[in-house]
């Protein structure tokens, strides 16, 4: 439902890692009487929406362990909420990403407070009635059952065994980072000093076998994605 009053008070979440960035805004919003709420880092912003609802998101892309994007795509799977990137990257490519992951503009650094200020009043007039409750809610489509051993994922149950089980446990606890070889095999095998090409092998064979039981093209996987030091899981 389209929100009635044209200059809304708003409470807007600031997601940016640069101190000086949160504390110029946090002044401009201030003066402006909106409320706004600021964190460092993607991670510490996503537990933070946990248990807040926040009107509009001020969401920088280049931060340090979740960037900008990788948070987005989370955020996007509750949430309606209204994103604005704020960003000192020019290249159209990462833009145009940034719009297929659902963010609704993109300002960028070092930007003007009239110009950042119209875009929010802009994306306000434009609000909708949100999902009340993002609490993770992606976790229902995986019931794990390990005394039988098995994964019920969208009602489909799957055959698992126990070290894919805590595998995909370790996976789910640490959603939309990026985890590598070392944490992926202490979750499963514990620390048993075992050859380096040995403990990869373990890992890797897990996560193909992962791959093969929840995605619906393993070769093109979306769920349980490589990345340069390990993987990232993102629920489907």
């Amino acid at each position: 439902m389209a929100n009635p009053n044209p200059n809304p008070r708003l409470k807007i979440l600031l997601v940016d890692d640069d101190a000086d960035t949160r504390q110029l805004v946090s002044m401009m919003f201030t003066d402006s009487g909106h409320k706004l709420l600021t964190s460092a880092s993607g991670k510490a912003a996503l537990t933070l929406l946990e248990h807040e609802k926040v009107d509009l998101i001020l969401l920088d892309i280049m931060m340090p362990e979740l960037d900008g994007l990788m948070m987005l795509e989370s955020v996007r799977r509750y949430s309606a909420a209204p994103v604005l990137m704020l960003t000192a990257l020019s290249d159209p490519r990462i833009m145009e990403q940034s719009y297929l992951l659902g963010a609704n503009d993109y300002i960028g650094k070092p930007f003007r407070k009239s110009k950042l200020l119209e875009r929010v009043d802009r994306l306000a007039r434009q609000l909708t009635s949100f999902v009340e409750d993002g609490r993770a809610s992606w976790r229902n489509d995986y019931q794990i059952d390990f005394d039988k051993s098995l994964l019920t994922f969208r009602g489909r149950t799957i055959e698992m065994t126990s070290n894919e089980l805590r595998l995909l446990t370790k996976l789910m606890d640490n959603a939309f980072l990026e985890i590598d070889l070392f944490d992926l095999y202490e979750a499963v095998w514990g620390r048993e000093p075992l050859p380096l090409t040995t403990r990869r092998a373990l890992v890797e064979s897990a996560v193909t076998s992962l791959r093969e039981k929840l995605e619906s093209d393993p070769h093109n996987p979306r769920i349980l994605r490589s990345t340069q030091n390990g993987w990232t899981f993102f629920p489907a």
